[in-house]
């Protein structure tokens, strides 16, 4: 559909095979964008709450988390994602389908129906941008805020992180840092699922994460394009983990 943003797919799976399969009819297909692979379950669950896909074909039979249980996660923190399993067996059928699967292919996987299967999840999600672009989630989520002499209003998709600084809290955006005498407690409840308190010192915009490195007792998150950094603690990181 033109002027339709791609649809964002990771893929998952242990055998190579499949890996090229999936990645082979998706890159002939150009309304499809490839943004990860995953190799086993905890590591698609983490990309999908870092990279918020619109769709995700996974295997059932993965390591450390099967493909169900990490859909099941994933799901539970992302509702509006599209699955497609992909499996050398077919008595995870039904389970499957009860988690509004769009699609069950059983392997060894043929290009065809793989495509029917894409061209399926692709009529699925084109309609559902659709309706939500008619609807009245178009207008822009705003945070209100004081400074100190008058009243901000910043749009949430811009905002990266919020840091406490004393009995400030700093409001990080590409284009300048907001301060506010409101608490973080207070700001917290206006927020939309997009933020994550990580940090005694830190809301996070998950969307905006381009990267996370451990650093002794805490995590460092690290932003597109952006020199500052925020914190998530090790604590806090497991919680990030169970959100999913």
């Amino acid at each position: 559909m033109a002027g339709m943003c791609p649809i964002r797919v990771i893929v998952a799976d242990n055998h190579q095979e499949s890996i090229d399969i999936m990645k082979r009819v998706l890159t002939s297909l150009p309304e499809f964008q490839l943004i990860g692979q995953c190799v086993n379950g905890e590591q698609l669950a983490w990309e999908v709450i870092v990279k918020k896909p619109d769709l995700v074909l996974t295997a059932i039979k993965l390591a450390k988390k099967n493909g169900l249980e990490a859909m099941k996660e994933c799901l539970a923190f992302l509702p509006s994602l599209k699955v497609i399993f992909i499996t050398g067996y077919d008595e995870y059928a039904i389970e499957a389908f009860s988690m509004a699967a769009v699609d069950y292919l059983v392997k060894p996987v043929e290009e065809g129906r793989l495509g029917q299967a894409l061209e399926k999840a692709k009529n699925i999600i084109e309609f559902e941008r659709e309706k939500i672009g008619n609807g009245p989630t178009q207008q822009q989520k705003i945070l209100q805020l004081r400074d100190q002499t008058a009243t901000l209003f910043i749009p949430l998709d811009e905002i990266l992180f919020i840091e406490k600084a004393g009995k400030k809290c700093l409001v990080y955006t590409k284009k300048e840092i907001y301060d506010t005498p409101e608490t973080m407690a207070r700001i917290l409840p206006r927020l939309d699922d997009s933020f994550f308190h990580g940090h005694r010192s830190y809301i996070i915009n998950l969307e905006k994460i381009s990267q996370i490195i451990p650093q002794k007792e805490s995590f460092i998150v690290h932003f597109k394009d952006y020199d500052q950094l925020a914190k998530i603690s090790k604590l806090k990181m497991n919680e990030i983990k169970k959100l999913i």
